[in-house]
């Protein structure tokens, strides 16, 4: 009897990570059933460190770091991540095998039981609302300057339970799709994008990261990508890159994908949301019609786009085109005042983490 061909799938040791990685395996084994999964799961540098905001943690990838780790080093196949955790550029060797059909990319607002039936609008002066986003309290505080922010931490339970358990927060912000992923969608009060909100870089999205010399895996993978998720991923990951500015920055994006276009706006925002700079760009995903800008130059040996693996989803061209537009909004906000914004952004967040630092060191 043959020996099925088993996948082992990293992921991260909170359940959402878990769901997630559940949900790319239902995938997998519905289109090759003669492969079996398992999961591993581990700690990353963001699950250990709870008590500070992730703007000052002053790190990239803290979600992904030991599970790229454990790519590199074969001890697992696969590490299966929200796609707004992973940095715009992996480590040499990995790539992301596959994207996920999106779900909403929007954030949600979840109130706590004494404030139930209420919207931001609704609760009294100085009410506290839990997120650590720097990109969520630029655009919140603009729409509702009545309102506080504190950061919270934690898993998903963990940061619900605090909503519920303590008196410190009247509402927290969250992201729609792991709140529906945890089948909690009964405790949405209000959706942002109906304030005009955008969505963070890839947000709503599930990847899969491999190793880019597992041709075997990656061919598994690309049987499950979503083709506009895909190209919608590598344009928003290619913005926030020729920005040069982390995911953790106030900036959003929206993206849409229709059969021959493809339509990405952006926004930049001050610290304290009063000053903001949104523009957008439109490229043609037909070669005839090509109006993407002059970013990134692509190789038609080129493998992947924005660490994005090209399979046989979407065409090179397509991805391509999709990597430029990102450029060349980013190319057309560093023109603009955004600049500046972005700037004052990172050297507040650079000064934030070394108080952090600081502050570490000396309770050491």
């Amino acid at each position: 009897m043959e020996t099925k061909k088993t996948i082992r799938v990293g992921s991260r040791k909170s359940q959402l990570a878990i769901i997630q990685a559940d949900t790319i395996i239902e995938a997998l084994s519905a289109a090759h059933p003669e492969v079996t999964f398992e999961v591993v799961s581990m700690e990353t540098i963001g699950d250990k460190i709870q008590d500070v905001a992730l703007p000052k943690i002053g790190l990239s990838g803290v979600f992904t770091k030991e599970l790229e780790a454990a790519l590199l080093l074969n001890h697992v196949d696969i590490v299966v991540h929200s796609m707004k955790d992973c940095p715009a550029l992996l480590p040499d060797g990995l790539v992301i095998g596959t994207v996920f059909k999106r779900d909403s990319p929007y954030d949600v607002v979840v109130m706590s039981t004494k404030n139930a039936g209420k919207t931001l609008a609704d609760l009294p002066e100085g009410s506290v609302v839990g997120t650590s986003s720097l990109r969520r309290i630029a655009q919140v505080s603009r729409i509702h300057p009545h309102l506080k922010f504190e950061s919270i931490r934690g898993s998903l339970n963990a940061r619900l339970q605090k909503l519920d358990d303590t008196d410190t927060y009247a509402a927290l912000i969250l992201a729609e799709a792991g709140l529906s992923r945890m089948g909690w969608e009964n405790r949405l009060s209000e959706r942002l994008a109906d304030s005009g909100c955008l969505y963070a870089v890839c947000q709503g999205a599930i990847g899969a990261e491999c190793r880019a010399d597992d041709k075997e895996t990656l061919a598994i993978l690309d049987s499950i990508t979503d083709k506009n998720t895909m190209l919608q991923c590598i344009a928003e990951r290619s913005f926030i890159r020729n920005l040069g500015v982390g995911y953790k920055a106030p900036v959003c994006v929206h993206c849409e994908i229709t059969r021959d276009e493809i339509h990405l706006s952006g926004a930049v925002y001050s610290l304290d949301g009063h000053e903001t700079q949104v523009l957008d760009t439109r490229s043609s995903l037909t070669p005839d019609g090509q109006r993407g800008g002059k970013g990134d130059q692509i190789s038609p040996q080129c493998t992947s786009f924005m660490s994005i693996a090209a399979g046989n989803t979407a065409s090179r061209e397509e991805m391509g085109v999709a990597q430029r537009t990102g450029a060349q909004l980013a190319g057309e906000f560093l023109k603009s005042s955004a600049k500046e914004m972005l700037m004052t952004a990172k050297v507040s967040t650079e000064n934030s983490i070394l108080q952090e630092r600081s502050r570490r060191e000396i309770q050491a």
